[in-house]
């Protein structure tokens, strides 16, 4: 890389000391702007010619093959992430809910699906605590209400032991 940059460094500098030579050497009047004119259309294309030189097709081809494998590798991470924080907000949000009730809820374990569409959604939960079977109704009640996880899927723990 190095290298290209130094020979079109070299290249552009030749150019440069050519065309002010050539126009120090010329006569005034219209021969000498017919010279610059000339001379500038020579500088540019010593600037340029490195760019005219790529191949594009080769170019434009590796950078999607890397973009097509990162792609999937990308998303795969963000849905975790997303599935993830929306667990832990919404057992937070349980946790509150309980509190608020007035049950004692130790722990709110949230497990994330995946819609057809790719939006993840809370789908099932695991409540530990010593709660009662009135409250457990009332917080399942709620939880199907506001949060749309059926009752099948909410578990309820006490001491370790699945209720």
């Amino acid at each position: 890389m190095m290298e290209l940059l130094r020979q079109w460094l070299t290249g552009v500098t030749c150019a440069a000391i050519i065309v002010a030579l050539a126009d120090s050497l010329m006569a005034g009047g219209t021969v000498r702007k017919i010279g610059r004119l000339a001379g500038g259309l020579l500088l540019l294309a010593a600037v340029v010619k490195p760019v005219l030189e790529v191949d594009l097709a080769v170019l434009s081809s590796s950078s999607i093959h890397l973009e097509a494998e990162a792609v999937p590798a990308a998303e795969e991470a963000g849905l975790d992430m997303m599935k993830s924080i929306i667990g832990e907000e919404t057992g937070a949000y349980i946790l509150d809910k309980a509190e608020e009730l007035g049950i004692s809820c130790q722990e709110v374990q949230v497990t994330c699906a995946v819609e057809e569409n790719g939006v993840p959604y809370p789908a099932s939960v695991v409540m530990r605590g010593d709660m009662t079977q009135e409250e457990q109704a009332l917080l399942s009640r709620w939880i199907e209400a506001d949060l749309a996880i059926p009752a099948e899927r909410q578990t309820y723990e006490s001491g370790g032991e699945e209720e």
